[in-house]
């Protein structure tokens, strides 16, 4: 399986049209090829603030199947096309590579606060500070401090065996 270039990088703003200060949420596209490891979390390919819900965030996830390869070789294809995906609905969909040797999910899921696995993971790739940057919003002590906050909770969460 091939992985597209800018995988892990991507950080855009699908609303940059809109006014300043409108209300826009933050979503990542995952991918997964270890659907038996629960342990190993997705790989993000990236983050896109929307100001209109998951539907253009979904549209990417789509349109990204094409990067991992060719038509030829993919079988066991769930909702890849995103018809089963209703409106307001992240994507989630799945198919088979390259004959059946790599499994791969892909799937869009809104950053949540309460969600501190994803939100940790994509800060460790440096995802979320350039995502805040993209909003003009500037990495200050405060925000810091409650990222350090929420790693302790994860880091609390792991020795207890609960994440």
């Amino acid at each position: 399986m091939k992985y597209p270039r800018e995988f892990g990088r991507v950080v855009e703003d699908l609303s940059s049209d809109d006014p300043p200060n409108t209300p826009k949420s933050l979503y990542v596209i995952f991918t997964d090829t270890n659907q038996r490891d629960f342990r190993a979390p997705p790989k993000p390919y990236g983050v896109f603030w929307s100001a209109v819900g998951p539907g253009p965030v979904n549209n990417i996830a789509i349109e990204l199947w094409a990067k991992f390869g060719s038509v030829k070789g993919r079988d066991s294809e769930h909702n890849i096309n995103g018809k089963d995906t209703q409106p307001g609905e992240c994507y989630d969909g799945f198919a088979c590579l390259n004959y059946g040797q790599t499994a791969l999910s892909m799937f869009v899921r809104k950053v949540e606060v309460d969600n501190e696995g994803d939100f940790m993971l994509l800060y460790e790739k440096g995802l979320i500070e350039e995502a805040l940057v993209l909003r003009g919003i500037e990495m200050d002590d405060r925000i810091k401090g409650a990222i350090d906050i929420m790693q302790t909770v994860i880091d609390w969460k792991r020795e207890k065996g609960a994440l």
